[in-house]
């Protein structure tokens, strides 16, 4: 009789911490309202809306374009929490074919601007000019706590024309979430 009593009572428990973390998972539609409020864009001056579950990764990918200033915005936000786990703008910009551009320096400090971070992060990144495709643009790399971030500037003017960042630890294993720490791999050993 203790076995059944024990067994029903644990039973009981795994069911009630398995609603727990069902609880917790947003929905398509609160991931829209997520994206939307990031990119301060109303739902009335966004157009090409997409929102698709990606469930071997936990996330829903939310991807949408501007009618204001025709950006184009895609989102990764984590299923269980509403956190926004990945963000890339893709600006709309006019080609620029002059071979004149402003000092590394100035790219770095818009893109620290752009990131919200102080100057000294983004120089411990990496910066490279790039004439491609009939435009030069700096491609600016680094990385600050969690975040991985990549900024690329119209090397003529300035202008910010895509803007990426991601958190480092976007695939969390259910089962060790709980002690504090992550499996990295896809091996599914759940070593790390």
């Amino acid at each position: 009789m203790r076995r059944v009593t024990r067994l029903v009572v644990a039973l009981i428990m795994v069911m009630a911490m398995s609603a727990s973390v069902f609880a917790a998972d947003i929905t398509a539609s609160k991931a829209k309202s997520i994206a939307l409020k990031n990119a301060k864009v109303s739902a009335k001056k966004a157009s090409r809306m997409r929102v698709k579950y990606d469930g071997e990764d936990g996330v829903f990918e939310v991807k949408f374009k501007s009618k204001k200033n025709g950006a184009k915005y895609e989102y990764e936000i984590a299923a269980s929490t509403g956190t926004i786990v990945e963000k890339s703008v893709d600006y709309k910009y006019r080609k620029n074919r002059s071979r004149k551009k402003i000092s590394r320096t100035k790219a770095m400090k818009k893109a620290a601007k752009k990131a919200g971070v102080s100057l000294a992060v983004v120089m411990s990144g990496t910066c490279k000019y790039e004439y491609d495709d009939g435009k030069g643009t700096y491609e600016i790399k680094f990385r600050n706590g969690n975040y991985s971030y990549e900024v690329e500037i119209l090397a003529p003017t300035g202008k910010v024309i895509e803007y990426n960042w991601k958190v480092s630890y976007t695939k969390p294993n259910p089962a060790q979430s709980a002690y504090g720490y992550w499996d990295d791999d896809d091996d599914n050993d759940y070593d790390d």
